[in-house]
């Protein structure tokens, strides 16, 4: 059972509310977040404007240069990015965006099977043998050091945008011997920070924001948003030109599940508006296809309906497939094309979901299961070792990792991590004792890169064993960090709840990732009627008395596992009395968000519960 906890910061809340024009609730809200007052009038109104400026990234003007350059010297480009929506949008912004500025250039995708994440040296290769004399990657090339030494080796020119952590190493008695800042353009590619050397690749110019000399504010932007900042400084920041990227630079920072602050907040907000104007074909279509309404796009809608298309394509099929969606202005194409990735995406929930039913079948003949879980799928699609892991992830709140066999016998997985778990650099701590132990066979990975929350790797199968017992000796992990917990904003009885309030908190989205939807609780609410909704029974509808106000609310989660808590607590005979609406002795404490049903134009209010708990005596 998640354990409830209520935020209790401390404001004059009285004053913020009067000075802001909104009700308490929202203003303890927005001090939840961890605004100033002054944060607070940016956040109930924000503003294009005020987004960073590009600028301020290192090698931004210089690799604006080199490509001003290259289209001049007619030299062929080409666009590496990588297979999911994330790289998908980055390679659409670009490879739109360098065509419209008269580039000769094409774009190429790694196949996530043959090629695995990012460019690498076949795909040099290729590029050469294809006569290309210039790669810009997007969403990937931090950690393609050898790839892109080999296209240097063979004369081309390389600008690297990315948005993942650099890679390091330990310093270990290095300390000092190395600059503290990178210079691309002088050939300085290793600097020092702390007890980390970091790395970057031989490239022309390499744009990351989390470059340790890095100027930029907020690093937390995705690799689609670093390629609309160059794409703005390529236009010269002719809002006509690069604003046409804005709904596919929301739409990456949404599915790459950034976190919905600062100028990430704004460029959402503003995308999913942008998004009801239909500037493009391929976007509209798939949201048709999906049976939503553009003019209503939410970022809900696009993490969990539209974006799991875009990954699809990169998981069972190619990634290309949803970036010629994307580049597409035929509209009975488009559809085509929208048709056929919503249909990869419905194989995909398939597969998926036989995969989590089989791992969670594995995990559940162990004795316990352990901090950090290492599981060997074999026979799982590659693909699919994310979403599974992502899964497992949510059941047990613990870092995983899902490992499966490839047709070439390589092992590769991907990772998902909890707050408490930095895991990529639990994974350079892992490789790196390996590598003391076994010198001659190099590290535990052959290849390896994420940031703090997600990874993705290949490694030996004969080392597994090896990693998992290392990674669970020196987790770190308490069994306060493993615990699940339920964040409660305020502690706010369902009779408060009104349409003009709702309508107040909706002013607070997008919500997502660092802007979670407020949720609220009450306890001991008498339960007045109850009953069992959707396609298949499983949901459930309550109307539930507080303070002499009764209010309807629907819970989505397993109806079947509110029912078992309830007979457990009460009896079979107070649940029978409550689904024929009698009176009952059933109390539940619940945390819910509210939220507006309209029906038949009639709009009332209504309490989605989120959890709850059974509440005897």
């Amino acid at each position: 059972m998640a354990k409830w906890m209520s935020l209790m910061k401390k404001a004059d809340f009285k004053k913020i509310a009067a000075d802001l024009g909104i009700d308490q609730v929202t203003a303890r809200v927005l001090v939840n977040r961890h605004l100033s007052e002054e944060d607070m009038k940016v956040f109930l109104n924000p503003d294009l404007g005020s987004l960073n400026d590009p600028l301020l990234m290192s090698d931004m003007e210089r690799a604006c240069e080199l490509i001003r350059g290259l289209i001049k010297d007619k030299k062929r480009i080409r666009v590496v990015g990588d297979y999911d929506a994330d790289g998908i949008c980055s390679t659409y912004i670009l490879i739109d965006a360098l065509r419209r500025l008269g580039a000769d250039c094409d774009f190429c995708l790694p196949d996530r099977v043959k090629d695995g994440y990012g460019l690498n040296p076949d795909m040099v290769e290729q590029a050469a043998e294809d006569g290309i004399e210039a790669i810009i990657t997007c969403d990937n090339g931090i950690a393609a050091s050898p790839a892109v030494s080999l296209a240097k080796e063979k004369g081309m020119t390389v600008i690297v945008t990315d948005h993942h952590e650099i890679p390091f190493s330990t310093a270990e008695g290095n300390e000092g011997e190395l600059p503290e800042a990178f210079d691309t353009g002088s050939g300085v590619y290793d600097a020092i920070s702390g007890d980390k050397i970091y790395h970057l690749p031989h490239a022309d110019a390499v744009i990351d924001p989390h470059r340790i000399d890095d100027k930029y504010p907020f690093p937390g932007i995705c690799g689609a948003v670093v390629a609309w900042k160059l794409v703005f400084v390529l236009f010269s920041g002719e809002a006509d030109s690069y604003m046409d990227y804005l709904p596919e630079a929301a739409f990456a920072t949404i599915t790459d599940i950034m976190e919905l602050v600062d100028e990430n907040r704004i460029i959402v907000y503003y995308g999913l508006k942008a998004m009801a104007e239909a500037k493009n074909p391929g976007l509209d279509a798939l949201i048709e296809c999906s049976g939503l309404d553009r003019t209503r796009i939410s970022a809900y809608n696009v993490g969990f309906v539209l974006g799991p298309c875009f990954n699809a394509s990169g998981r069972i099929d190619t990634a290309e497939t949803a970036v010629s969606l994307l580049l597409e202005n035929d509209r009975e194409k488009a559809l085509a094309i929208a048709n056929k990735l919503v249909k990869l995406n419905d194989q995909r929930k398939f597969m998926t979901t036989m995969g989590v039913n089989k791992a969670f079948a594995m995990l559940s003949e162990l004795a316990e299961i352990p901090d950090v879980i290492v599981i060997y799928m074999q026979d799982l699609h590659e693909s699919l070792c994310g979403l599974v892991a992502g899964k497992l992830k949510e059941k047990y709140n613990r870092p995983v990792f899902v490992l499966c066999k490839t047709k070439t016998g390589e092992v590769k997985g991907s990772g998902r991590s909890i707050e408490a778990y930095s895991m990529y650099e639990k994974m350079v701590e892992a490789n790196e004792a390996y590598e003391q132990e076994n010198p001659d066979n190099g590290g535990v990975f052959i290849r390896f890169g994420g940031h703090p929350m997600a990874a993705g790797l290949s490694m030996r199968e004969t080392d597994i064993d090896w990693l998992r017992n290392y990674l669970n000796q020196h987790s770190d992990l308490s069994a306060s960090d493993m615990e699940k917990r339920v964040i409660i904003d305020v502690p706010m009885p369902l009779w408060y709840v009104k349409i003009p309030l709702i309508d107040e908190l909706s002013r607070l989205e997008p919500f997502g990732n660092g802007n979670p939807r407020p949720v609220f609780a009450e306890k001991g609410l008498p339960l007045v009627s109850y009953r069992m909704i959707g396609k298949g029974q499983q949901y459930r509808k309550l109307r539930l008395s507080s303070h002499g106000r009764v209010v309807d609310a629907l819970y989505f989660g397993e109806g079947a596992a509110m029912d078992g808590a309830i007979r457990e607590a009460f009896g079979r005979s107070q649940l029978d009395k409550a689904m024929a609406g009698m009176k009952n002795d059933i109390r539940l404490d619940i945390v819910y968000y509210p939220d507006i049903n309209d029906y038949m134009g009639t709009k009332s209010a209504e309490a989605r519960i989120t959890d709850f708990r059974v509440r005897k005596g």
